[in-house]
């Protein structure tokens, strides 16, 4: 018995001597714990500095709005004058001071739409433009069939003979009335409201217009190129020479200096006729 006490008290010790090293392997995850514990005091670092990055990237966009106004205000103002940006600064001046499209001083309401009303008050401008007579003469009798409403195609087609003489006379067209006044009661049947043709399709079906030659049709395309884009780019042979004589280059040339935008093409097309008409080239050499 002694002996199975002694043995009993023996397995006992190493039993005990057993649970130490395992009480020791137990603390070693609890020593290891409070290393630990400096990793989790750091992520709190982290997240402060990541929150402090965000508030900088804030603020820098903040800086940058504050400082925006500038340089966005002349993006916006070429938006809203529709302009791209123009690098030659010979362009640029000739478009601030004549830039314009064309009816623009006109009672027309949507000189810058490709409204039926606005084609057929720009194969009026044609019409009566291309005639030998003075561009102030026939801007002020377009202006005047625009005042009585011509511009309706109904309108017009109900209009007496006289009554159309009688206005292109308050214009002071006074040489061509009656031939002219006769052709726009012919121009009351064509209604134009189709603006997906080609340009020579186009020029074809303007031909049969009474009163627009040539000439005419180098008009229209000038003035209509704005409202209907498939006319561009356009500018009159006369104003092309015009153009050149500035050293501006050709008809492409201009194109991509206006960014290939229909809208600015008709201004700068009109702006090149008000210099060729107005004398004014030496303004710009």
């Amino acid at each position: 018995m002694a002996r199975t006490r002694a043995q009993s008290q023996a397995a006992a010790s190493e039993k005990g001597a057993t649970s130490k090293p395992k009480a020791v392997k137990e603390e070693k995850p609890k020593s290891q714990r409070p290393e630990k514990k400096p990793a989790k005091s750091r992520t709190p670092k982290k997240s402060a500095t990541g929150k402090r990055a965000h508030e900088e990237v804030q603020e820098s966009h903040e800086d940058k709005a504050k400082q925006g106004p500038t340089k966005k205000s002349k993006s916006s103002e070429a938006t809203s004058d529709g302009r791209a940006h123009i690098s030659n600064p010979k362009v640029e001046s000739i478009l601030s001071k004549y830039g314009v499209l064309p009816l623009q001083k006109s009672k027309l309401p949507a000189p810058d739409q490709p409204l039926p009303e606005t084609m057929l008050a720009l194969v009026f401008n044609a019409m009566l433009t291309s005639a030998r007579i003075s561009h102030e003469i026939a801007a002020r009798s377009v202006s005047c069939l625009i005042d009585a409403g011509y511009h309706d195609i109904q309108k017009l087609k109900n209009s007496s003979w006289q009554e159309r003489t009688e206005v292109l006379t308050e214009g002071g067209y006074t040489h061509y009335r009656e031939k002219t006044a006769t052709m726009l009661g012919d121009l009351a049947d064509l209604v134009l409201d189709k603006y997906d043709s080609s340009p020579s399709q186009i020029r074809a079906a303007l031909k049969e217009i009474k009163g627009i030659g040539e000439v005419g049709l180098d008009i229209f395309c000038d003035t209509a190129q704005a409202v209907w884009p498939c006319l561009a780019p356009f500018i009159d042979p006369r104003s092309l020479k015009t153009a050149q004589q500035l050293g501006l280059g050709s008809v492409e040339e201009l194109w991509q200096e206006v960014g290939k935008d229909a809208l600015m093409m008709c201004k700068l097309a009109t702006a090149l006729t008000t210099i060729r008409l107005g004398k004014k080239t030496s303004e710009f050499t």
